[in-house]
């Protein structure tokens, strides 16, 4: 097989495969495919994988038992679209030659042990929609210390690392593909990467042989993908307040920040969110009232706050009515029906007596009571005056007999 020099595809995912991937594969120069994924394949990967072929723009060597480090050398001006080398036992850090493959569309090498800070550097792909680092050992801030752009990106996942710091206005601002300006665009957007999606490869490809899968994961495996715009930050040590520039992100479908150190409240700017149907935010210490812009969220479908220090009412009307208790628990200050902790119904109970309030009443009283005094003094003396203006008339009238 290996003399096959122009043989352009090579598919023998899903099997039981043994062995080391032997580097005589790199004689086949007009590869344009290369997919052994979910084997038991062991060893390194052949050191000129990155350089053999600038036909190949797909290479998948997921689920199987890799060890080291990934080739260095990807070549310039090389084809590679999708490169996955995802569930194995791959170390140390990305190379910094990834930023050759400027055709590169889809990265994943989640579930591993890559131990790096955040590749910023891949910003500068121009191509680069997808990157999945997910179940790694990646640490540092999210950020980027020198500009970078991220102009294509549709899909970030960097859950279960070890990121740190604050989350950044700034790195929010480079993702612009996620921010929707009008509904026409976004028809066309949806059109655009599903045409994408299927000219790279068949959907059947999208499902990622994992065994811990992540909220993403499951979007992708339930054919959300040709339309899907999401940022999975889950998992990490990430502080600080949520910024309310990622109310801005306009098309994002899913939104998951649990497990993280979240401070402050949730941003009301999250409810402008119109296309969202997943937010977590479960497992920080958020605090507040949960905003009432979130019930514009008219397509969520999966949601979670629990296990923060929110307080106040769950507001009632909305989507946020659907959700069970679940999706609320673990916060001591918050009420609603679906919780044991029921609102009072501030309708029905007696308004506070204010100082103001107390003095017309006690004004009032006095008022009303002075002149019942008077009513019943002017009562009692008109009786009494009439009473005596008889008995003087009487004495008056014999008086006057008298004289005359």
């Amino acid at each position: 097989m290996w003399n096959k020099t122009t043989l352009q595809s090579l598919v023998i995912s899903n099997n039981l495969l043994i062995g080391k991937i032997p580097a005589l594969i790199c004689n086949l120069q007009s590869l344009g495919s290369l997919d052994l994924s979910s084997n038991n394949l062991v060893g390194m990967i052949p050191s000129c994988l990155g350089s053999f072929s600038r036909s190949l723009h797909i290479l998948r060597l997921a689920g199987n038992k890799l060890i080291g480090n990934i080739p260095q050398n990807y070549a310039k001006e090389n084809a590679l679209q999708w490169i996955d080398f995802s569930s194995n036992k791959l170390c140390g850090q990305l190379p910094r030659s990834f930023v050759n493959c400027r055709m590169l569309e889809v990265l994943d090498v989640s579930h591993n042990h890559f131990n790096d800070s955040f590749p910023f550097w891949l910003g500068s792909l121009p191509n680069l929609k997808l990157i999945f680092l997910r179940d790694n050992k990646f640490h540092g801030a999210i950020k980027c210390p020198l500009k970078c752009t991220f102009p294509q990106l549709r899909i970030i996942d960097v859950s279960q690392n070890d990121f740190s710091g604050e989350l950044s206005s700034e790195i929010i601002k480079t993702f612009k593909s996620m921010t929707l300006s009008n509904t026409s665009h976004e028809v066309h957007f949806k059109d655009d990467f599903y045409q994408w999606q299927q000219s790279l490869v068949d959907l059947s490809m999208f499902v990622f042989p994992m065994t811990n899968k992540g909220r993403v994961m499951d979007y992708l495996e339930s054919q959300y993908f040709h339309f899907l715009v999401a940022i999975d930050l889950s998992c990490n040590k990430i502080y600080g307040k949520i910024p309310d520039i990622m109310g801005s992100l306009n098309r994002l479908v899913l939104l998951n920040l649990s497990n993280n150190m979240f401070t402050g409240s949730i941003p009301s700017s999250l409810g402008k969110l119109s296309n969202l149907e997943a937010l977590d935010l479960s497992a920080n210490s958020l605090s507040g009232e949960i905003p009432q812009q979130l019930t514009e969220l008219t397509f969520l479908e999966f949601f979670n706050e629990s296990f923060n220090n929110l307080s106040g009412p769950i507001p009632e009307n909305g989507q946020l009515s659907t959700f069970q208790d679940n999706s609320f628990e673990g916060n001591k200050g918050l009420c609603g029906f679906q919780l044991l902790n029921k609102c009072e119904d501030r309708s029905k109970l007696p308004l506070p007596p204010t100082l103001d309030g107390d003095k017309d009443s006690e004004s009032g009283s006095f008022f009303e009571f002075n002149w019942m005094v008077i009513l019943i003094g002017y009562a009692g003396g008109l009786v009494a005056g009439l009473a005596l203006g008889n008995a003087l008339a009487g004495d008056v009238y014999r008086l006057l007999k008298r004289i005359f």
